[in-house]
């Protein structure tokens, strides 16, 4: 019985709301990654990797079981750079707000 109602309550609300307030987006280049086959000599890679003995992996990828010392680090950071992200600005409270409440659902569960 609730899901009836549930269901009844959030088609009249389908109904009368815009399409993007009722409805998620796809996400970005979601089709084109469905579409896309894979490269033959990439699945080979994998599976070959897959079947491999565990020292014959740490010898592949130039590693070992405890992880990188201090001078591989220092190498890698020069070679490489830091692995750091650019940080990004905060977006304003108002933009923060909208995107908050964009869904109807968000409005339901606030008040």
């Amino acid at each position: 019985m609730l899901k009836t109602i549930t269901r009844q309550l959030f088609a009249r609300l389908n109904r009368h709301l815009p399409y993007r307030l009722g409805h998620r987006d796809p996400l970005p280049g979601a089709q084109t990654a469905v579409n896309a086959t894979i490269p033959p000599s990439l699945s080979e890679r994998c599976l070959k990797v897959a079947a491999m003995e565990q020292e014959t992996l740490w010898r592949v990828f130039d590693t070992h079981p405890e992880g990188l010392n201090a001078a591989e680090v220092t190498r890698a950071r020069e070679k490489h750079g830091e692995n750091r992200l650019p940080a990004q600005k905060p977006s304003p409270w108002w933009v923060h707000l909208w995107v908050c409440y964009r869904n109807p659902f968000n409005i339901l569960l606030t008040i």
